[in-house]
């Protein structure tokens, strides 16, 4: 058990190591625990690393899906290359979707102040627009 749970964890033989069976023991113990102690941390790092792609993973399923129905249905090649190209130039649209549904669910003053945050840029751009704005501000400040 001692040489296997050593083994299995990837602690390594060292030139150091139990001489009695107490030693061997506790040895043994610690190596179980470290090696579940290892797991839970490249779980964890696996499991951030797997949310940080969420987007990335909700396209590619929905890309399965796509190839899966045309597989399904039996059909023609351009029309398969005519709904990929369709999926892949509307991914930036399906995410502005998402995005929206967002901003959908925020309360309605909050919803104000994100959609100015977000187009803040092309909005003082345009002179009617940032003149307006300021007005805006003027009004509800008092």
């Amino acid at each position: 058990l001692y040489f296997t749970s050593y083994t299995i964890t990837s602690v390594g033989y060292g030139d150091i190591g139990p001489k009695n069976i107490v030693e061997i023991i506790v040895c043994t113990f610690m190596i179980v625990i470290s090696g579940i102690s290892w797991a839970v941390v490249l779980g964890q790092v696996c499991g951030t690393i797997a949310n940080l792609k969420k987007e990335e993973q909700a396209f590619r399923s929905s890309m399965d899906e796509l190839n899966n129905m045309m597989h399904d249905r039996v059909l023609r090649p351009e029309m398969k290359r005519r709904l990929r190209g369709f999926f892949l130039s509307n991914r930036l649209a399906q995410r502005r979707a998402r995005h929206m549904d967002v901003i959908n669910s925020l309360s309605p003053g909050l919803k104000g102040e994100v959609v100015m945050e977000v187009n803040r840029v092309w909005i003082q751009k345009v002179n009617f627009l940032r003149e307006m704005l300021c007005e805006a501000l003027y009004i509800l400040s008092r």
